[in-house]
């Protein structure tokens, strides 16, 4: 069974060299990813120590984990409940087009 790990404990690890995102109820180190992120750090940074999920599941299947991540990254579980409380905060939206133009820097 995994480790239990509640909200206050996902928050503590906030900063690139200790950053922990939960995704679909799964907690991952992503430490050693953050550099790597194909997307930029920047988006793994947004969702350090929050539930991940809702960005995650926006251009990713839960599989692709066990591809990018090394053995061991996973730390434990969210229960649903925690999950809620570990929401990041709400950003203001940004339009697909200025979205294309961050990811297609030619567009």
């Amino acid at each position: 069974m995994a480790r239990a790990i509640s909200a206050e404990e996902l928050a503590g690890h906030r900063a690139e060299n200790d950053c922990w995102i939960a995704i679909h109820g799964d907690v991952y180190d992503v430490s050693s990813f953050v550099g790597e992120h194909p997307g930029g750090k920047q988006l793994l940074m947004d969702n350090a120590g929050y539930d991940g999920t809702a960005a995650f599941q926006i251009i990713h299947q839960k599989e692709i984990i066990d591809h990018n991540l090394p053995p061991g990254s996973k730390k434990g579980a969210i229960s649903p409940s925690e999950q809620e409380k570990a929401k990041p905060p709400v950003k203001p939206s940004v339009s697909c087009l200025d979205w294309l133009k961050s990811v297609l820097p030619c567009f």
